[in-house]
């Protein structure tokens, strides 16, 4: 719980870290590749240990996954990645102390930082409403189920109200809450496995881009 990942990113609402039953888990994810799952089963083996199974769900190495990115046009950059979870990250104001080993083009007064990047990749899971609904690692989830395993670690943050919810819920959990929370028999990981309820199809490779644009206005205004 020491690592900066998760007391940065997991401080929102009460949190902490559990033994979870993959089955019982409420999944909202759709779409599993399983030719992801089939590398991470080659890496973790037939029968992973303990300690493997901890580090999948919860590694603090946090590996980077390939990126690129490129200036496509003067307000906008296109980032690149095999990884689904390339995002962005957010806004950060920084001070000119914090720019090192980098020119200005001019006397700085303030820098906005626009970040893209990954999360904390952390198997992660929301608990609202009496239900366990996976949030992040929907792939290890199902490729540790896929192995056999019945339990896995997982940092699990508890909500107490939908304003909470809000803020800590992304994806369609947080778009269709009732879905997932007042279904009576809402999507489970173990339907990944149902035959009757899913259906293999081929798709083309593809990668994610998040695009980032910016605008600037300059104008003048009545001096106070």
């Amino acid at each position: 719980m020491k690592d900066p990942l998760i007391v940065n990113g997991f401080n929102t609402v009460p949190t902490n870290i559990g033994m979870v039953e993959l089955d019982r888990m409420v999944v909202y994810q759709k779409h599993i590749d399983l030719a992801h799952v089939r590398k991470l089963k080659e890496k973790l083996g037939p029968a992973p240990t303990d300690e493997e199974i901890f580090r999948t769900c919860l590694s603090v190495d946090h590996p980077m996954p390939p990126v690129k990115w490129s200036r496509a046009h003067r307000d906008t950059y296109v980032f690149m990645s095999p990884s689904n979870d390339l995002r962005f990250l957010g806004t950060m104001r920084l001070k000119p102390n914090h720019i090192k080993d980098y020119p200005p083009p001019g006397t700085l007064v303030g820098v906005i930082g626009i970040a893209v990047g990954f999360g904390s990749n952390f198997l992660n899971a929301i608990y609202a409403e009496n239900r366990l609904v996976l949030h992040n690692g929907s792939h290890r989830a199902y490729a540790l189920r896929d192995l056999g395993v019945t339990h896995v670690p997982c940092i699990i943050q508890y909500v107490s109200s939908r304003e909470e919810l809000d803020v800590v819920a992304s994806g369609d959990l947080a778009d269709h809450p009732d879905l997932y929370l007042r279904n009576p028999r809402p999507s489970m990981l173990k339907d990944y496995f149902d035959p009757k309820l899913r259906k293999i199809i081929p798709i083309h490779r593809r990668v994610r881009q998040v695009t980032v644009k910016f605008a600037t206005d300059d104008a003048y205004v009545p001096a106070v």
